[in-house]
């Protein structure tokens, strides 16, 4: 009996640590795995990954052999003007050729010389809609109705700034004589002293020297260009506004050739 007994309470002392050894187990591997399981990042939750949408590709490029009229802007585009027809008509794109700039009303007077790239499009009235841009040889280019319930309005823009006029800079003759440059000079000079005999000036990037005391000016004065005698220099005479003494004078320098440059001595 006694042996028996002995037995019987052996059996289960073991089968009780068994059970003990097999629950530990499982607690343990519970916990190795939560431990190795890696917490999401938050990064990843909340940065996704934004698609960058590529710029439209050119489906005809056009370089102007002969002036090109701009829809219903008034502009004109000078010969050797690069156009751009985007594949989906809806953007004509411009590079102007060297020495010419585009100018904004958007900006100041006497800088908003813009650089030498353009985009026209045209805007439909009718929301939801769409007018498409078209170009044609000896036409120039302007707007088709396409979707468009309403009108369609050609317009020409950089990065927000209107487009409203072609300038070229190369030929200063013109451009000093231009309306609203003479007008962007009235402004930039209009608190210079009387007794000033000359003074340096730049408007829309293309520098001039007003002069009330030519004899001082003149005789200190030079139009340099490598040594060359290709630059030469010019002078202009602003018309004379109600209210003015005298016509504002201007000199500046202009030649064929690199770096003609107006010099004080």
């Amino acid at each position: 009996m006694k042996c028996g007994t002995f037995t019987k309470t052996k059996s289960k002392k073991q089968n009780g640590l068994r059970t003990t050894i097999l629950m530990s187990a499982i607690v343990g591997l519970v916990l190795c795995v939560s431990c190795n399981k890696k917490e999401p990042q938050l990064t990843e939750r909340t940065s996704p990954v934004v698609k960058q949408e590529l710029p439209v590709e050119c489906g005809k490029e056009i370089i102007a052999d002969k002036p090109v009229k701009v829809g219903e802007t008034g502009m004109i585009l000078p010969v050797g003007s690069k156009i751009c027809i985007t594949t989906d008509n809806l953007e004509v794109r411009v590079e102007l050729p060297q020495g010419f700039a585009f100018l904004s009303n958007d900006l100041n007077a006497t800088e908003r010389t813009l650089p030498y790239f353009g985009t026209y499009a045209c805007y439909c009235s009718g929301q939801g809609s769409a007018c498409n841009v078209f170009y044609g040889d000896g036409l120039g280019f302007g707007c088709l109705q396409s979707s468009c319930t309403g009108a369609c309005t050609g317009k020409f823009t950089y990065k927000g700034y209107s487009v409203d006029r072609v300038i070229n800079l190369a030929d200063k003759a013109e451009f000093f004589n231009a309306p609203d440059v003479q007008d962007a000079i009235r402004v930039l000079t209009k608190d210079v002293s009387a007794l000033e005999a000359y003074g340096k000036f730049s408007v829309m990037g293309i520098p001039f020297y007003l002069v009330q005391d030519e004899k001082t000016f003149l005789s200190k004065a030079t139009c340099d260009c490598e040594g060359t005698q290709a630059c030469k220099l010019k002078t202009i005479s602003l018309p004379l506004l109600k209210g003015e003494v005298a016509a504002k004078k201007i000199y500046y320098c202009e030649g064929s050739c690199n770096g003609c440059e107006l010099t004080v001595n």
